[in-house]
């Protein structure tokens, strides 16, 4: 097979810099293009994330904090496929692509997260030659989170926040599910925010689909949410068993994953991404006690897809090559084609089993695992049992928990 010419980029004619410089919103796409050629660098200036100033937050009256008002802060993540580069070209035969998850602040720090968990991750000694500029980097997905300006900490009774307009953070839209499944909405510059569909507190999953906010209930209903901030039903009852419904985007399409649990769910308790169950009469430091919550374990997995033509759900039994991944700020798909060497008709997710806390008598921290459900077989089986599967994301050599 004849070797593809290299294309000398810095050879592009200089009329066109400025306008594919003005078209790249993300700090890696920037850095690639500032290392082309001295010309191309001294063309755009260097990546600035844009500042969203802090959120005003006010917990719901159940909190022991009822009535206080704590400033948040917005925190975007980034998942991208990496794949080291041979002489400039991906090298398939011995090198498959990896997922990895940057998450940054509005001060421009960043660090790395585990693509499934959310746990932080540092580079080891090994990895301390890591250079960027020698892999192919797509991105594939933004997600966002609240935390409290004081000490960067996950706000607890916030399930779940996506964002409209993200190409323009300090003027976007935020909508968030918090208090176990009610609706809120922000514009940055809001003193406060605003509380919707105040009858229903029954909403598992919300997700930007095609520019519009769509949310899931319980009975697997999705709704839109129009600008007047009214929830208009988009799809028939899915009326599936499962305890807690799951929205993805897939090439193209609207799905709902409907996660079977072991016991019905708690709302006095949410999971949240740092591994231990924080109570929403404690919202501000987690309380090792409420751990011994019978939280439950996922058992079993259903997956619809919506047939928008028709409005009627389509049961879906194999996803092909798709590989569904669950994670706590957003789910997303991809694809297994070239990533990795592991199987497609997969759920990745994230389970929540106990462990014992030092010290402490009968307590019952929970852990994270990432576990992995085969549709194939409806088998559910740790991640850690599987050497394929870490190979999703970078070797263990470069990267260990923090």
């Amino acid at each position: 097979m004849e070797k593809k010419k290299k294309v000398d980029w810095s050879a592009l004619p200089k009329e066109l810099w400025l306008t594919i410089g003005n078209c790249l919103d993300s700090r890696i796409d920037v850095l690639r293009f500032r290392s082309v050629c001295t010309l191309w660098r001294s063309s755009v200036p260097p990546f600035k994330q844009t500042t969203v100033p802090p959120l005003p937050h006010k917990f719901s009256s159940d909190a022991v904090a009822a009535g206080a008002e704590f400033q948040a802060l917005l925190f975007q993540t980034t998942v991208y496929s990496m794949q080291l580069l041979i002489d400039g070209e991906p090298n398939s035969s011995n090198s498959k692509p990896w997922l990895l998850k940057l998450e940054e602040s509005n001060s421009g720090e960043s660090r790395l997260l585990h693509p499934i968990t959310n746990s932080p991750l540092r580079y080891s000694p090994e990895a301390k030659n890591f250079n960027l500029l020698d892999f192919g980097v797509v991105e594939l997905r933004k997600s966002y989170s609240l935390k409290y300006r004081q000490n960067n900490v996950i706000i607890a009774c916030v399930n779940k926040v996506v964002v409209m307009g993200q190409t323009h953070l300090d003027n976007c839209g935020i909508f968030k599910i918090f208090d176990g499944g009610k609706l809120g909405y922000l514009r940055i510059g809001d003193e406060k925010w605003t509380h919707f569909d105040e009858r229903n507190s029954h909403y598992d999953d919300i997700i930007v689909y095609k520019g519009q906010c769509y949310v899931v209930d319980r009975l697997g209903t999705i709704f839109w949410v129009s600008s007047e901030l009214k929830v208009v039903p988009f799809s028939p009852p899915l009326c599936g068993f499962g305890g807690q419904k799951h929205l993805v985007e897939s090439c193209g399409d609207l799905y709902v994953v409907d996660r079977c649990l072991d016991r019905e769910r708690s709302e006095r308790y949410h999971l949240e991404d740092n591994n231990v169950i924080f109570g929403l009469h404690n919202p501000v430091h987690p309380n090792p006690f409420f751990a011994n919550a019978a939280v439950p374990e996922a058992i079993d997995f259903k997956v619809y897809k919506l047939d928008q033509e028709w409005a009627r759900w389509v049961d879906v039994k194999n996803l092909g090559d798709q590989v569904f991944i669950l994670s706590n700020d957003g789910s997303f798909s991809v694809s297994t084609r070239g990533l990795a060497r592991v199987k497609g008709n997969c759920i990745l997710f994230t389970d929540h089993r106990h462990a014992h806390l030092p010290g402490v008598a009968g307590s019952g921290a929970r852990k994270s695992h990432s576990c992995v459900f085969d549709l194939e077989d409806g088998s559910i089986k740790n991640v850690a049992a599987f050497r394929a599967w870490f190979m999703l994301w970078p070797p263990s050599s470069w990267l260990s928990p923090d």
